[in-house]
This record gives structure tokens, sequence and C-alpha cells, in this order.
């Protein structure tokens, strides 16, 4: 078995979490999304199996949101940082699961179901994000509604639609400087916003 030297990923993962730990924000999110593959494949596994109506790219949002969050409390290595991003993804999962099995329940029993209707889908917000009813997810998208409309694209771009940079930087219309700063004040306002709403709970 290789050591963490000697794998590069490893490694790499090592060198963003202990700068995540001193307080990046960005090698958090760097670090982050070189677990999407990984999170998305567990998503749509556990999705697939119970047929919810949860795009797993949406599950994975709210993973990675949580994971975003939490991370002032995390005390470990890489290894430990897996296993513990595995452990949020599998409650969130669960979570998400159990809320629209109750979704359903609740429409079937309802003698109205325009009485269910939302009364006003969010501009851009996917079928799937509609159907979820977590806690999460909601905080998550009252925070990111409370950034500067510019911010709030870039992340959105950047960490819902896993955009790259050069993509961001072509459908902005911006200079990539531009871009980088938006991301990086975006993700430092919703640390802000996220505590004080963990404050507030």
């Amino acid at each position: 078995m290789k050591s963490n030297d000697q794998n590069p990923e490893n490694h790499d993962a090592e060198s963003l979490l202990k700068a995540a730990q001193a307080g990046d924000d960005d090698a958090l999110a760097e670090l982050l999304e070189g677990f999407r593959p990984m999170l998305r494949a567990d998503a749509c596994r556990t999705l697939a199996d119970v047929r919810v109506r949860i795009d797993p790219s949406d599950a994975v949002q709210v993973t990675w949101w949580s994971a975003f969050r939490a991370f002032p409390r995390f005390e470990g290595n890489v290894n430990e940082f897996i296993a513990w991003l595995h452990k949020i993804h599998d409650r969130n999962l669960r979570d998400l699961v159990r809320d629209q099995k109750a979704e359903r329940r609740a429409l079937k029993r309802e003698v109205d179901p325009n009485a269910l209707l939302p009364e006003a889908a969010g501009r851009g917000t996917s079928p799937s994000q509609r159907a979820i009813h977590n806690e999460e997810f909601q905080r998550m998208q009252g925070c990111l509604n409370q950034l500067p409309e510019a911010q709030k694209v870039a992340v959105s771009l950047r960490f819902y639609q896993g955009l790259s940079i050069a993509e961001i930087v072509a459908q902005m219309d911006r200079p990539e400087t531009a871009v980088a700063g938006l991301l990086k004040r975006g993700l430092s306002r919703m640390r802000e916003l996220m505590k004080a709403d963990s404050r507030q709970q």
C-alpha cells in the first residue's frame, strides 16, 4: 500500500487540508471540489436504489455546503477528512430520501394538490431543487441568496454547476482576476452567513 507521500493526489489533498485548517477558504473549496466525483457516485447509487426525484448533483451540493460550514470543527488528517465527509454525505442522503418520502405521503393525503404548490419557483431552480425540503439545503440557499448578484452568479456557476474558472470567465464576460475575486469574496461571505445562521439555530 502506498503512503500519502507516495500518492500525488493524497499529497495535494494533504497540502490543501493544512491550508484550509489555517483558515484558507479557497483551499477548502478546492479540497472539497476534489471529492465531488466520489460524492456524486455515492449519491447516484443511493438515490437510484430508492428512486427519489432528486438530482445527485443537488444532493452533492447539500453535502458540499454542509462540510464547508462545519469544517472549523474538524480536526484530523486526510483519511479522517474523507471519513468525516462520507459521514456527512450519508446523513444528508438519508435526510433527503426521508424528506422526499414524507412529501410523497403528504401529496397522497392532500385533498387539494394545488395547496402544496410552491408560491414561486426561484429563477433557474431545477425541479430537483424545488423537490428538496432538506433544512440544510434551505439554509444554504438562503445564505447564497444574500450574496451580491455577481458573487452569487460566480459561486453558483463554480460550486453548483461545476464550471471551470475559464468557463465562468467566458460566461460572465469578466477577466479571470475579477472572477477569482468574486469567488473569494463570495466564499468568505458565505462562511460569515453560515456562522451567523448556526448561532441563530
